[in-house]
């Protein structure tokens, strides 16, 4: 039998453990997420200074996926910095076998660097360029994603100090114009998660899978007068865009599907609509 003293210091330290898991749950809900990131798709809609994606606070944790279709054409970021800043930039491909032999190049670009030479794209007037090749890579880190769980081949990791204030352009391309997937990731604190698409974890994913990655690694055809026409079915008429991408040209069958399950689930997980 359960005494008035022993009912009361049950309730006490009852009071307790629920004022200690309140202050708990209280201070994890306002703590910033260790891998929160802020996470970019490229489509082919920044290949050039002026159409550039623009970011402020370099420390700031950020991720852009690019796949460099056909026209293979280079990817742009704006960074606005400070002098004496450092620029923490990786540079990495998805750990797919289309890539293993593919080594794109990495190019700072801004005030107080050296004159820029033989750049395979137009630079902004009056900047300079420091260039990074990944040429002599031998044997690439594998690395993973812990967010995504996907795995990667890091080429490049640096961390640069900004001789100038103004405006820095990274700018990643295939050497070859060849077919690549890569992606660029700056800054290493956590930030509040944001996005310029929805689902980016599911699209992420679908950007490190072979099956959504047609063609990857193939020179592009040259640039030559018009064809004539071709039935719709012909390889030719394909265009190179990964499952995680808009409606840019026929997706493959299964990343269709795989878009097609991610929108039911979803659906599930919201319920009926309600009133």
């Amino acid at each position: 039998m359960i005494t008035a003293t022993r009912r009361s210091t049950l309730r006490a330290r009852s009071a307790r453990l629920t004022a200690l898991a309140a202050t708990l749950a209280a201070v994890l809900a306002s703590a910033s997420p260790a891998r929160a990131r802020q996470t970019f798709f490229d489509y082919g809609d920044h290949a050039s200074a002026e159409d550039a994606l623009e970011f402020s606070e370099l420390f700031l944790s950020r991720i852009v996926y690019s796949e460099l279709g056909c026209p293979s054409r280079p990817v742009w970021l704006k960074l606005e910095a400070a002098k004496g800043e450092t620029l923490h930039v990786r540079l990495g491909m998805p750990a797919l076998p289309a890539l293993r032999r593919e080594r794109p190049s990495l190019a700072l670009l801004g005030p107080g660097l050296p004159r820029p030479a033989g750049l395979p794209f137009e630079a902004p007037a009056g900047v300079g360029a420091q260039v990074f090749s990944t040429s002599t890579v031998r044997a690439v880190a594998a690395v993973r994603e812990p967010v995504t769980d996907s795995r990667s081949w890091l080429l490049l990791d640096r961390r640069i100090e900004l001789p100038e204030d103004g405006s820095y352009s990274l700018v990643a391309w295939s050497p070859e114009g060849h077919r690549v997937r890569l992606w660029i990731a700056v800054g290493d604190e956590p930030t509040e998660e944001r996005s310029n698409v929805d689902d980016p974890v599911e699209r992420a994913k679908a950007f490190h899978q072979p099956w959504t990655a047609p063609d990857l690694s193939a020179p592009c055809s040259p640039v030559g007068p018009p064809a004539r026409a071709r039935p719709a079915g012909d390889p030719a008429t394909a265009s190179c865009a990964h499952a995680a991408g808009p409606a840019r040209g026929p997706l493959p069958a299964l990343a269709v599907v795989a878009l097609a399950g991610v929108a039911t689930r979803r659906a599930r997980r919201r319920g009926p609509p309600r009133g």
